[in-house]
């Protein structure tokens, strides 16, 4: 049962002229030989008509992963890298700006691997001689995607317990457990991150038990539990912010006050993160659900191959947009954060 998330942008260049043996490693991705035409795709298996023609999927691949994932990644390695200045500049002593810090760290990964898997896929002789790019970078991005999970999900529970348990929330969640959490889910995805770039070996473009085994653990299960813990958490901060603030505000001065202000721009802060995050990771957990229950949805089945191909193709562009577009939250939600970022730029 093939569950797994594929590389962001397969083989399609030279669709009709780089066609080579099944056995050449054309793409590095675990998309498989994306050149292959579409009846050559029906002769080889067996005869059954795709439900989706290569030819369709091509069009997307050129929109989605190449236009606008490409496009977007690019703004990801920049936006990121000023948010990594500015919490760097506001200080790391709060356990939520390290959260962030971190999770600015795993976006930019993630959005420079975006950028570099579409070089093995340009239309230009040197892109033969860099075919195997495209898996490594995927065995990097995929392990980054379950630890941006893991520390979004970290985000979302710690600003529960802050509005469920206000008075303990600092004993219980401190720098120094923070920090190792942190460094214990990255351990975890670098160890899967090593594995997939030294045990699994050519051909890439094949279905391989090992990487499948190895991308469940690193990526399609945490994602899939840091995803129903995000909704829920979620859902649950919504509910009890409500209430919090309306009680603050029929009882107390709270409400008017800095302390309270700070805290309503904490949340909201980590509540459109995590919004995002289920948004953009929406197509990636329904896949998984749909695997699951349907084993022959898979990128190699004869028949929904392409369609599956298709739907991976806006899977990697929401998530494209779900690494750079977190600074467009800070600006707009933190005070803090829109001032030190306009100092970066503005000289008094």
């Amino acid at each position: 049962m093939d569950i797994r998330p594929p590389s962001p942008l397969p083989n399609t260049s030279f669709l009709a002229s780089r066609v080579t043996d099944q056995d050449d490693i054309l793409s590095p991705s675990p998309l498989g030989n994306s050149s292959v035409t579409a009846a050559e795709r029906t002769t080889q298996v067996g005869g059954i008509t795709p439900l989706v023609t290569s030819d369709t999927y091509t069009v997307f691949i050129l929109v989605n992963s190449y236009v606008l994932t490409g496009s977007i990644a690019v703004f990801g390695v920049c936006s990121n890298s000023l948010n990594l200045v500015v919490y760097l500049k506001l200080g790391l002593r709060e356990t939520t700006n390290m959260s962030f810090f971190s999770l600015a760290i795993v976006d930019w990964v993630v959005s420079v691997c975006s950028c570099l898997s579409v070089f093995p896929h340009l239309p230009f002789e040197f892109a033969r001689q860099i075919q195997h790019l495209g898996y490594h970078v995927a065995a990097i991005m995929f392990p980054c995607l379950g630890l941006g999970a893991w520390v979004t999900a970290m985000l979302s529970v710690e600003r529960c317990l802050c509005i469920v348990l206000p008075l303990k929330v600092k004993t219980i969640v401190t720098r120094q457990r923070l920090v190792c959490l942190i460094c214990g889910m990255a351990v975890y995805q670098v160890v899967f991150a090593v594995l997939m770039l030294t045990i699994v070996h050519p051909p890439y473009n094949k279905p391989n038990p090992t990487r499948v085994v190895l991308l469940l653990y690193s990526v399609s299960i945490p994602v899939f539990l840091c995803f129903s813990l995000v909704l829920c958490s979620t859902s649950f901060m919504v509910i009890r912010l409500r209430r919090t603030l309306e009680w603050r505000t029929a009882t107390t001065a709270q409400a008017a006050s800095t302390s309270g202000v700070k805290e309503r721009k904490v949340v909201l802060s980590v509540l459109w993160v995590c919004i995002m995050f289920i948004v953009c990771f929406t197509p990636n957990v329904a896949l998984f659900v749909t695997t699951v229950i349907f084993p022959s949805f898979t990128l190699w089945d004869p028949y929904y191959g392409w369609l599956v191909h298709i739907i991976y193709t806006f899977s990697y562009l929401f998530q494209a947009v779900s690494s750079a577009s977190n600074i467009i939250v800070y600006y707009n939600v933190s005070t803090r954060f829109r001032d030190v970022l306009k100092g970066l730029f503005v000289r008094k």
